[in-house]
């Protein structure tokens, strides 16, 4: 959607700027980029609205486009009208330790695509010409075309068309809407910020516009003596030695309610899925009708994050019920700050797993259900967000019954994507045991039962109860 003319639009970019510093400023303090200069000087300045240093030493000229007048994506013609070819070359030009980025909640696809296919090529040109652009349609030819024109290049030539896929690796297209980088700055405030989320975004906010900071270096021994003066307080959840043995009691506390078979556990496939979509990094609704065994799913998932030390927290939602907000939650269940952020903090190098049992449980056991599900679903956020800078990533399991997942709106709300990109939650369905499952642990009695009663023997809660009954009455006549 175009944004009105005007003022207004002035103030939209120049927020939507603001933000984008703010995220940049964040990176430097969880060490993944080394500093930002704002409005940088001499010829940095040049198409450069934030000037990164990255870890490596490879700088990032960065260009932010709230909008481009009234259309909802960019063209070659859109861009070079503003000069951004002519800057981004004088800039690549300058040494191989550039690159050159545009930074906009619009898209850009045959960039993107450009992109895509320089950073996938053999280097050989001839190649890349034939294959990967002559192949293509006549408006992605021409686009290219109309690129190597821009940055002085001539497609007839071999040694241009190699400089083209130089310049290309060395560009990127970064596609961030407003919320998305909203959300990712309030995350990233809570997580590593004690002081109030409000407090910490208005400063920084302040700091960009009013403090005299412009072609200035932030890095961030200069961000810590400003945050120091400002009286602004970090978290140091690494530092707390509380996190680990709190979750030891509280997976404890949600292992000593279940109660397994005499047989003990009874392997399902409907684990085997669990894990396998665990491993790819996926979270799971894990839903079935009332005692089928979903428990009994999600204790087999346990003992095999147990058996491989892979940590893990495990809560009945019943039983604690979420409250206010993700971080008041964790406070009350004994942590010093949000389940998330603490898991984080002790597996950053391995996978994690949460836990959450009895999600339908929230819409009966209490009268502001909704609070309950909102601390949920910022939980969600919160793991989102962790897992956008995590190789090995944090996934969680909802343990719901299939008719509430289905029928109530707030529980199904919690995982409609917010945006395309979001990851689709895996839904695995746990069913009753199957003929030979019971009968294995029935024994030869099985065979002598009518049908009604080995369908009800099919349900693990059931089974459960039977076990416990006298073994010398015959119970044939059973009513369900």
């Amino acid at each position: 959607m175009p944004l009105e003319i005007g003022g207004r639009a002035d103030k939209f970019g120049n927020k939507y700027e603001i933000n984008w510093t703010i995220y940049q400023i964040l990176k430097i303090i969880d060490e993944n980029i080394y500093s930002v200069t704002l409005e940088a000087l001499g010829d940095d300045e040049k198409g450069t609205d934030l000037l990164i240093v990255h870890n490596n030493d490879i700088k990032e000229h960065q260009q932010c486009k709230a909008r481009n007048s009234s259309k909802e994506y960019w063209t070659y013609g859109d861009l070079n009208k503003i000069d951004i070819f002519r800057d981004w070359k004088s800039q690549l030009d300058r040494d191989q330790d550039r690159i050159v980025s545009l930074v906009s909640p619009i898209s850009f696809t045959f960039l993107v695509d450009l992109n895509n296919r320089a950073n996938n090529t053999n280097d050989y040109s001839k190649f890349f010409y034939e294959e990967q652009i002559k192949e293509s349609g006549v408006k992605f030819r021409r686009f290219y075309s109309d690129y190597c024109n821009a940055m002085g290049l001539d497609i007839e030539k071999t040694d241009d068309i190699s400089k083209s896929i130089s310049y290309l690796k060395r560009t990127s297209y970064k596609q961030f809407s407003e919320f998305q980088i909203i959300e990712l700055v309030e995350q990233k405030i809570d997580y590593t910020f004690c002081t109030s989320r409000d407090i910490v975004y208005n400063f920084l906010v302040s700091m960009i516009i009013n403090k005299d900071i412009l072609g200035k270096e932030i890095t961030l021994e200069k961000l810590y003596t400003t945050f120091e003066k400002e009286k602004i307080q970090f978290r140091s959840i690494e530092l707390d030695y509380r996190i680990k043995p709190r979750f030891i009691e509280l997976n404890k506390e949600y292992e000593d309610v279940f109660h397994s078979l005499k047989s003990g556990f009874i392997k399902r496939n409907e684990t085997k899925k669990c894990l396998r979509e665990l491993q790819e990094g996926y979270s799971i609704i894990l839903h079935g009708k009332a005692g089928v065994g979903k428990s009994g799913c999600t204790q087999e998932i346990i003992e095999y994050y147990k058996s491989n030390a892979i940590p893990y927290v495990a809560i009945k939602l019943d039983k604690r019920i979420p409250s206010r907000s993700s971080e008041l939650w964790g406070n009350e269940l004994g942590l010093p700050a949000s389940i998330p952020h603490c898991l984080h903090a002790i597996s950053k190098n391995e996978n994690a797993l949460i836990i959450l049992d009895q999600l339908d449980a929230l819409r009966w056991t209490q009268s502001n259900s909704f609070e309950a599900i909102t601390v949920c679903m910022e939980i969600i956020r919160q793991v989102k967000y962790l897992n956008s800078s995590r190789e090995n990533k944090i996934s969680i399991i909802f343990v719901c019954r299939t008719y509430d997942l289905e029928n109530d709106n707030n529980i199904k709300g919690l995982f409609i994507p917010k945006e395309d990109n979001d990851p689709s939650w895996k839904k695995i369905q746990i069913t009753n045991f199957d003929k030979k499952t019971v009968q294995s642990i029935v024994g030869s009695l099985y065979t002598k039962m009518n049908f009604k009663l080995q369908s009800l023997l099919s349900i693990p809660s059931n089974l459960y109860i039977w076990q416990k009954l006298d073994s010398n009455i015959n119970y044939n006549n059973l009513r369900q």
